[in-house]
């Protein structure tokens, strides 16, 4: 924190801190009267909104686009049927049902007279921004620290790391990469000066049934776990934002497709490994 006394860091903490409760006010679907919740609550009605929903919505859709649907933030509606904590797989009807509302192309945003809103032309559909907001939260805590005058750090929070200048020694951060057959153990450590990293792996949440394994990362065109030939997909890039909706998007691509779109990606790179235990990397990131 350079010259900055220990109680302008705290002030800075504090601040830092507050802002990410408003922020999960706004964006949780699970907080009653959040922008997301009367988003999906309106049946299809414009909802005004902060404007720190519209831009992490509008950045959602960005990934959406990008990943042709393969990553879609109306997969809630599927999602919901699942419960990974007590095992339980959906009737296939009923997730039947629920696949006509996952669509993101149902997303519709605009500005106007200093404003925002959104609304869905499916009044069904349900939005669920958890697959991008941690990225831009842990991006708007980096910047609030940054301009308090903290000038080295790192955020961490939990699946997204995201650092700020340097170690106090000049050193880059270590970023640990998890082994993903084995989630304790770090597979290796990636040296990040101003960055971040973010793993998507189905190790995170997942429930065996009948000896079939079920992860969380859903198909938005099936409604079940993603099959793919990965077991993780991490991400680094210099927004954690993007960490987050590419990371979980490569995952389900899989390693061919997964090292196309990153190839074509400005500033993003990957790591991935393989279910067979390989360690594939884009071109453009040193180990």
């Amino acid at each position: 924190a350079g010259e900055m006394n220990a109680s302008a860091v705290r002030a800075a903490i504090d601040a830092v801190v507050e802002r990410c409760r408003f922020l999960e006010r706004a964006l949780s679907r699970f907080q009653w009267g959040s922008d997301i919740a009367r988003l999906n609550a309106a049946r299809g009605n414009r909802v005004i909104i902060a404007r720190d929903t519209y831009d992490v919505l509008r950045a959602s859709l960005g990934y959406c686009e990008a990943s042709r649907g393969a990553f879609d933030i109306t997969v809630g509606t599927a999602l919901a049927l699942w419960d990974f904590s007590n095992g339980v797989v959906p009737d296939a009807e009923e997730l039947q049902l629920a696949l006509e509302h996952v669509d993101w192309r149902a997303v519709e945003l605009g500005e106007g007279d200093g404003s925002y809103w959104a609304c869905l032309s499916d009044p069904a559909a349900q939005v669920d921004v958890g697959g991008t907001a941690k990225g831009w939260i842990a991006d708007d805590m980096c910047s609030l620290f940054q301009a308090a005058g903290i000038a080295n750090g790192f955020v961490n929070l939990g699946g997204n790391v995201l650092t700020f200048g340097s170690k106090p020694d000049g050193a880059p951060w270590g970023v640990g990469v998890r082994n993903p057959f084995a989630p304790d153990e770090t597979l290796c450590v990636l040296p990040v000066d101003h960055g971040s990293v973010v793993t998507s792996g189905p190790y995170e949440r997942f429930f065996e049934k009948g000896g079939t394994v079920y992860h969380h990362i859903l198909n938005p065109r099936t409604g079940f776990p993603v099959e793919t030939d990965l077991a993780s997909a991490t991400i680094v890039s210099e927004r954690s934002v993007d960490g987050d909706g590419y990371s979980t998007t490569l995952f389900a691509l899989g390693s061919k497709r997964a090292l196309e779109l990153v190839e074509n990606l400005s500033g993003v790179e990957a790591l991935l490994i393989a279910n067979t235990g390989d360690v594939l990397v884009s071109n453009g990131l040193q180990l």
